[in-house]
């Protein structure tokens, strides 16, 4: 151009700049650099695209550029790459180029790439031109003026720049935040968050799993304190040892009953840690919790049989041996006397077994009973002849949703008639059935004085001594059928044992099936 930028300068002065800064001064590209900022923010100069006619108008502007800046001249739109950081272009490249020039820039949204049009003719520029270009520099114009102008839209690319790395970063945070908060979403296990800020550390978080375990929503329990899960059964002695951790904000793992929103017990192992903040500062806890009903309840039953069966097969066998050696000696012991003795054993032992096999029905499930008073009644009448079962129901039938339920109370009942041995011909055992408050309570009794206190320390410790244990499996086969299904025994001061569970909604039946009861 051969109104060169003015300035103090002449135009052989720039001449002579060009002369020894900017090499190929004849070629269709030239590029020279020196190492300042570039429009990133990084070491490199910025990269400007001139995009002009090869004549002496471009190679005095590239000159000029060459300064501060690294320059490449050329009338090739392929070098409007990434590197670029300001693109010069004159009115003749602009309408040649506009469609690569407007695909570049669209390449690199968000980020702001500048074009500005170098023009020394009067013509206003177009609309579409506008679409194109940023801004408009008419020649001749003063170096200084020039430069701001350049360098106010390298700021404006640099903070553009700036911008599209924190949204970049802010991105990649935001997509591993989904990632954990998906992770504890759809943890098998119950996740909480509580915050100390507030009084009581209340519950700001809880997933999916925790709702399922404990039957509450999430509008239920945000904002509560997670104690509401704890009732009447929970130990005291772990509910301490739980707020000394968390006073001094230290983790800490229990194992605790707790209580679902129907009123269901559940074995629960608790994990909570803090978690703090840079400065060290807590800021939450997180919990875990785990329902372990299973793992307590097969610990409990690995314990029992293993003491009940090594302690009633030891005494039966003793018993076989001694008269089998009676006999053998011909000590003048009554033959038939020790044979009724050792069939009796026998007897014992193969009553061990059926008991034993009633404890894997109750651990692998089996079906709820459509009534169960009634399988109760015809079960006893089975086993016992000579037993009178008194039955009272509430006037509306009820449904618990309990499996081998019926199974349980049986044997229950049957612990208790061979317990209370009555000399009395007409022995009785009781089933009343009341409802309250959502609650069905089965009462079970025997005219014999019902459940020993003894024995009901032995099941309310959850297990056995040497010293201290029953002699049937009856009253833990109940236990723990009412144990694996949410349900609760309460031993009234008469002997009768209440088994208790939380009302349910009948399931759907057939046609065929309407007329039987939901006990």
């Amino acid at each position: 151009m051969t109104d060169t930028p003015a300035d103090d300068q002449s135009s052989s002065d720039v001449e002579a700049g060009r002369a020894t800064g900017a090499p190929g001064a004849d070629g269709d590209s030239e590029r020279t650099s020196r190492h300042t900022s570039n429009g990133s923010g990084g070491t490199d100069p910025p990269h400007v695209l001139l995009l002009a006619e090869t004549n002496r108008n471009r190679h005095l502007l590239a000159e000029f550029l060459t300064a501060e800046l690294t320059v490449t001249a050329t009338d090739d739109a392929a070098a409007l790459t990434a590197e670029v950081d300001l693109c010069l272009v004159d009115r003749r490249q602009l309408d040649r180029h506009r469609d690569a020039i407007l695909a570049r820039r669209e390449a690199v949204d968000p980020v702001f790439l500048p074009v500005v049009l170098v023009d020394s003719g009067t013509a206003p520029l177009s609309e579409d031109g506008w679409a194109v270009v940023d801004d408009v520099v008419q020649t001749p114009i003063s170096k200084p003026v020039l430069r701001a102008r350049i360098e106010n839209l390298l700021a404006r690319r640099r903070q553009s720049c700036r911008l599209a790395d924190r949204e970049a970063e802010l991105e990649v945070a935001l997509t591993e935040l989904r990632v954990r908060d998906r992770a504890m979403a759809e943890a098998p296990i119950g996740v909480t968050i509580a915050g100390p800020w507030a009084d009581d550390t209340p519950l700001v978080y809880v997933n999916d799993a925790f709702c399922e375990l404990t039957g509450y929503s999430e509008a239920e329990v945000l904002g509560r304190n997670c104690r509401f899960l704890q009732g009447e059964r929970t130990d005291e002695a772990t509910r301490r040892t739980l707020r000394a951790a968390l006073a001094v904000a230290e983790p800490v793992s229990v194992d605790l009953v707790n209580y679902t929103r129907d009123g269901e017990q559940f074995w629960n192992k608790v994990d909570i840690a803090p978690v703090r903040d840079d400065d060290g500062e807590v800021t939450h806890f997180v919990g875990f919790q785990t329902d372990i009903t299973a793992r307590k309840l097969h610990e409990q039953r690995v314990d029992v049989l293993n003491r009940f069966m090594r302690h009633n097969l030891r005494n039966e066998l003793n018993i076989i041996d001694g008269y089998r050696d009676a006999l053998l000696s011909d000590v003048g012991i009554d033959r038939e006397t020790a044979l009724e003795r050792i069939g009796e054993s026998i007897s014992r032992l193969v009553g061990l077994s059926e008991e034993t096999g009633h404890i894997e029905q109750v651990f692998s499930g089996g079906p709820v009973a459509a009534d169960v008073v009634d399988e109760i009644a015809d079960e006893i009448g089975t086993r016992d002849s000579d037993v009178t079962v008194r039955v009272e129901l509430p006037d509306d039938p009820v449904h618990v949703s309990a499996r081998t339920l019926a199974l349980g109370c049986v044997d229950y009942l049957s612990t208790l008639l061979d317990t209370n041995r009555s000399e009395s011909p007409d022995r009785r055992v009781s089933i009343v059935v009341s409802t309250d408050d959502g609650v069905v309570d089965i009462a079970l009794s025997d005219d014999g004085g019902g459940l020993s206190e003894t024995d009901w320390h032995v099941i309310e410790a959850g297990s056995e001594t040497p010293l201290r244990h029953t002699d049937h499996l009856g009253l833990w086969v109940l236990r723990w059928v009412t144990t694996r299904n949410g349900g609760e025994l309460v031993r009234a001061a008469d002997g009768t044992l209440h088994v208790r569970f939380p009302v349910r909604a009948p399931p759907p039946q057939s046609p065929a099936r309407e007329h039987e009861r939901g006990t």
